[in-house]
């Protein structure tokens, strides 16, 4: 048999960026491919374990389930970002410690979740006042939503599905939430955007029409954490699938 000589890619010939994503979520994955289709990016996904049943004790168990996550991306990738893909969950673990202890299994120069990614998004743009739209118990809504009045943005304005199965959630039609979320702020004209909460939300492909009807910025969890990943890898992301991308 001869021998024959290989080429190696460069380590960062592509942008590389790690995806955590919850066992129940149908999807992020999708999400994310549909904002970076045009983009030299790697993206790598691992999936954490999740009970269906959304609540506080539901969400905060996933900390004990990080490293192992972690653990299991290819050895030598090292992330340029990586995301923690979960909306509640990053607001009972915490920004800080998705963080310490993704970084503790693999170098990772940036950590995001969706929260801080759309306080982030709210801060830069300028937006003060947010209708919220989430899929889950009023509970569990309304601790995000005293995150957001603590960060100094008025939610004046919610409403909720009342879920709390997870495997229901991801199958919540887009047009669903489009109709929602456009009827969430005609009946409250004074915000400057509408946040679509949890990325197990289908919403990528109609957060263009909320914006073209409403005339407020439409948020959602998927877009937010892709932006944010985003601006600290130096992408741009397609203007035309979201306002926040401009």
């Amino acid at each position: 048999m001869d021998k024959i000589h290989y080429e190696l890619l460069d380590r960062d010939y592509k942008t590389q960026l790690g995806l955590i994503v919850l066992q129940s979520d149908v999807t992020i994955e999708d999400e994310f491919r549909h904002y970076y289709d045009d983009q030299p990016v790697s993206l790598f996904v691992n999936r954490i374990p999740f009970e269906n049943e959304v609540t506080e004790e539901t969400l905060k168990a996933m900390e004990g389930h990080l490293g192992q996550t972690m653990s299991l991306f290819p050895p030598e990738v090292e992330f340029d970002a990586l995301g923690y893909g979960c909306t509640s969950g990053a607001m009972h673990i915490g920004g800080e410690q998705i963080a310490k202890l993704a970084a503790a299994e693999r170098p990772c120069k940036q950590v995001s979740n969706p929260l801080d990614a759309v306080l982030s998004a709210c801060k830069e743009k300028g937006i003060k006042k947010v209708a919220y739209l989430g899929p889950y118990s009023k509970e569990v809504c309304q601790t995000m939503i005293d995150r957001f009045e603590a960060a100094g943005i008025e939610v004046p304005a919610s409403a909720s599905y009342d879920e709390e199965q997870d495997r229901f959630v991801g199958r919540i039609s887009p047009q669903s939430i489009q109709r929602d979320a456009i009827d969430l702020v005609k009946r409250n004209p004074n915000v400057d955007a509408v946040f679509v909460s949890c990325t197990n939300m289908k919403c990528a492909h109609v957060i263009p029409e909320i914006e073209a009807q409403t005339g407020v910025y439409a948020l959602s969890s998927n877009q937010a954490l892709a932006w944010d990943l985003a601006r600290h890898t130096g992408l741009q992301l397609n203007p035309e699938k979201g306002r926040l991308f401009q």
